[in-house]
Order: structure tokens, then C-alpha cells, then sequence
């Protein structure tokens, strides 16, 4: 990113300063919004480096560009910038691409993971069809990693998207070790504990989640995991009149 495409970024929250307003003859920021609903940032409004009372013009953090922050803008609102780069930074594999994997994969690509790995060797059949919105009737026959790869990069194109039609039978505890996060769909019960212990031995959280018409459960083993909320004093009573 060169000096003439800089946001202005607040130091206290990461977010992209957003004013359809100028200042000092200088246009400031301009938004709209993309396909994904989040507020996109104009970068040809975009301005050099100011100094404003109480925030300074920044580049973003490393690791995450001007661009990004844009476009996923509302959800970086919601949880926070560092936890968007460790989304960005993300390997993940999902293992089987029905109706369960392709709402998880969708909403993996849409949050901006880095990689993503899509696992299922089965042909696509004409029953997929009717739970499957990634793919359509032309793409019977193929395996439904395949197939569904083609939807999920028009999506997102900057999610690295890796498809691997081979059978999970094959795959050596070894194999999971290159992900941080491994998702099991549409797998007997056998297989997913066998897998679930392939990620412990490298110490990769694991997943596993299936759906039967109304019912489903989820299981989630993320061996040591620490979540840690903090909120402001928040419930103060109000005063009428003040």
C-alpha cells in the first residue's frame, strides 16, 4: 500500500475513521456498503496522512490492510481487530460438503479465514442438490469438494480455498497437524473419534457437528482454551431529567 491510498485509523480501536465530511479542504472518508452488508470504505476519498484532536492518521495494524478493515468492517466492530487477524490468519480443514458443511464453509469464507480446506471425496448426486446452495445440477458427478470450491472463491477471493477429493481413509494423524482448527461433518462416530485424537496428539482443536432433519448436536474438544470478556460498568440506573 503506497502514501496515496492511507486511512484514517483511531489508535484506541483499530476502526477506520468513517466522515463524509471535509476538513481543511481535504475530503475525509466516504462509505457505502458491499454485498456482505459491511460498510465499505471509498479509497479513492482516502487522504494522506492528518493529525486530528484526539486521533492520529495511521496506517492499520500489520498484518491486515486498509482494505480488509473495510470490507469487513461491521464485524471487526463486533468482536475486534485482533481477533479478525487471527481469523485472517486462520488454516482450517472441513471435512464433508452437505447441507452442514456448506453453511460452515459459506460462513468460514464470508468471516475472512486465511485458508480453507474442503475435504470430501464423494460424487455430488442429484439429492445434494436440494441442500447443497454452493453448487448446481451441471456439477453431478464431480466430488462435492470440487464442485463446491467454485462458489466459495467467487465469494470470497481472498480466502484460500484448497479442495481434497481423496477418501479420509487415507489421511495419517500427521495430516491434521498442518491446521489449527479441524471441522467433522456427515461422520460415524467411529471416524470423528479417530480424527479427534489424530488433532489432540497435535494439539489442533476439533469439531465435529452433524444435522438429522429437525435434530443435530455439536461437539467441540479445544484441549486448553481460554475466553475472557471484559465490559465496561454497564446497567447504570438513568435520571429522569438529566
Amino acid at each position: 500500500m503506497d502514501g496515496t491510498n492511507q486511512a484514517l485509523f483511531d489508535l484506541t480501536t483499530g476502526m477506520p475513521l468513517i466522515d463524509p465530511t471535509t476538513q481543511n479542504g481535504l475530503p475525509i472518508l466516504t462509505h457505502g456498503t458491499n454485498m456482505m452488508g459491511n460498510n465499505m470504505l471509498d479509497t479513492t476519498a482516502m487522504t494522506a496522512m492528518q493529525t486530528q484532536a484526539g486521533m492520529l492518521s495511521v496506517l492499520p495494524p500489520q498484518g491486515i490492510s486498509a482494505d480488509e478493515i473495510a470490507l469487513y468492517d461491521r464485524q471487526i466492530r463486533l468482536w475486534g481487530m485482533k481477533a479478525q487477524e487471527m481469523i485472517r490468519n486462520a488454516q482450517v480443514l472441513l471435512i464433508g460438503m452437505r447441507a452442514l458443511g456448506n453453511e460452515i464453509a459459506k460462513n468460514l469464507v464470508l468471516a475472512g479465514i486465511g485458508s480453507l480446506t474442503i475435504l470430501d471425496s464423494e460424487p455430488l448426486t442429484f439429492e445434494d442438490l436440494e441442500t447443497s446452495f454452493l453448487v448446481t445440477e451441471e456439477d453431478i458427478g464431480q466430488p462435492r469438494a470440487t464442485a463446491s470450491a467454485i462458489e466459495l472463491r467467487r465469494m470470497n477471493p481472498r480466502v484460500n480455498i484448497v479442495t481434497d477429493t481423496e477418501t479420509i481413509l487415507t489421511k495419517t494423524p500427521d495430516y491434521f497437524s498442518r491446521f489449527q482448527i479441524v471441522i467433522c461433518t456427515n461422520q460415524p462416530f467411529e471416524m470423528a473419534s479417530t480424527i479427534n485424537m489424530s488433532c489432540r496428539m497435535y494439539n489442533v482443536k476439533f469439531y465435529a457437528a452433524d444435522t438429522y432433519g429437525f435434530y443435530g448436536y455439536i461437539f467441540a474438544d479445544l484441549i486448553m482454551h481460554t475466553f475472557t470478556i471484559t465490559r465496561d460498568k454497564g446497567n447504570m440506573d438513568t435520571k429522569v431529567g438529566a
